[in-house]
């Protein structure tokens, strides 16, 4: 990994559209480097909600659909950039084929492809492989919302995958992030964007805890 440090990503998943413009303050966009659109935002809303926050952010900041693809991966690619989305999310579980035309799509708009590994611990070595052939932008090593309300460990999950112990790839980590397992996470899994949801949107104040995570991830220097 290039970066010295890790972008930091909020994550709006299950909310309304008035509750995201709210959270979308100044002072909460001012220290986070990617506005990510959640799955229920999007199936609540439809992809207009992509459109809606790239006015609400005036695009000043990079947005993440994560539209976790499973198929119809050129289209469906396609349509979410045209939304205005920089960045989608493909399913590591997808097809070989879909997998191949979320690539060419995204490349071909400039957008940036994250393969999702969400709850999923990859035994398939041509599977590995074939996503390592790939190279997309970013690979999610991703504990669900069901997962961490059963007490399930990012950290732990983390600790069976073999593209966190490569390094090959550039890593996203999401689920169950907040400012008091951060620290751990950054020094154990040394990724390059940390996503934040409810830690920050359910939080009694979303502003301080933001901030909080902002300073832990700008105190952690990678070398």
């Amino acid at each position: 990994m290039n970066q010295r440090k890790a972008l930091f990503q909020i994550a709006l998943d299950i909310l309304t559209k008035q509750e995201a413009k709210k959270l979308l303050k100044p002072e909460v966009l001012s220290v986070v480097d990617i506005v990510e659109i959640g799955t229920p935002l999007i199936m609540r809303y439809g992809l207009s909600i992509v459109e809606l926050i790239k006015d609400w952010t005036k695009g000043d900041k990079i947005l993440f659909a994560d539209t976790k693809i499973a198929d119809a991966g050129r289209w469906e690619t396609n349509e979410t950039i045209s939304a205005g989305a920089n960045m989608v999310s493909v399913l590591a579980g997808a097809s070989t084929y879909t997998l191949e035309e979320v690539r060419d799509a995204t490349q071909l708009n400039q957008a940036k492809m994250v393969v999702d590994i969400i709850d999923l611990s990859l035994s398939d070595e041509n599977k590995i492989k074939f996503i390592y052939s790939l190279c997309p932008d970013y690979l999610c090593i991703h504990l669900s919302t069901d997962v961490v309300k059963k007490g399930g460990s990012l950290l732990e999950f983390s600790r069976q995958s073999s593209f966190v112990s490569s390094r090959r790839l550039p890593l996203m980590v999401a689920g169950g992030i907040h400012s008091l397992n951060l620290p751990e996470i950054l020094k154990s899994i040394r990724p390059a964007i940390v996503v934040a949801g409810s830690s920050i949107t359910k939080a009694p104040n979303p502003k301080l805890e933001a901030q909080n995570m902002r300073r832990i991830i700008d105190e952690t220097i990678f070398f």
